[in-house]
């Protein structure tokens, strides 16, 4: 039997590091640094989704992390085999929203109406969350 949650704890750990860097690329035009802001000023809507972007890549994959500690212990009272789809399609749901969520932030940052998007990948967490606290629960 495969282990379902090291899909989400590998791409967590990935996902932490393009977060890492992307907040690296912002402290070039953050604090006076060397660049101008190519996008307003700090209190300005773009900019304020960029750096949304940033910390939703790190809080995202942090979720994602312990989302893959957590899912192979949970206990869902169905046959073996639905339980296991049910693990699956919730680990791939909580990796798609992680990964939608601060792309839809960053296209928003230059073309404001992708922002109403943010519902898809807000939805697509919420049933994976939904999913392993059930889980929880009847553990």
């Amino acid at each position: 039997m495969e282990i379902i949650g090291k899909k989400n704890i590998s791409f967590g750990w990935i996902w932490i590091l393009v977060g890492i860097m992307l907040g690296a690329i912002l402290g070039l035009w953050s604090f006076n640094g060397p660049f101008p802001s190519p996008i307003g000023d700090y209190t300005s809507l773009p900019r304020r989704m960029l750096r949304l972007s940033h910390i939703a890549f790190i809080a995202l994959a942090i979720i994602n992390i312990l989302y893959g500690y957590n899912i192979d212990k949970v206990k869902i009272k169905e046959k073996v085999k639905i339980k296991e789809k049910v693990k699956i399609k919730g680990s791939i749901l909580i990796i798609w929203g992680a990964i939608l969520m601060p792309i839809i932030l960053i296209i928003s940052a230059f073309i404001e109406n992708f922002k109403y998007l943010l519902m898809i990948p807000t939805t697509l967490i919420i049933i994976s969350l939904i999913i392993i606290v059930y889980g929880r629960l009847k553990s």
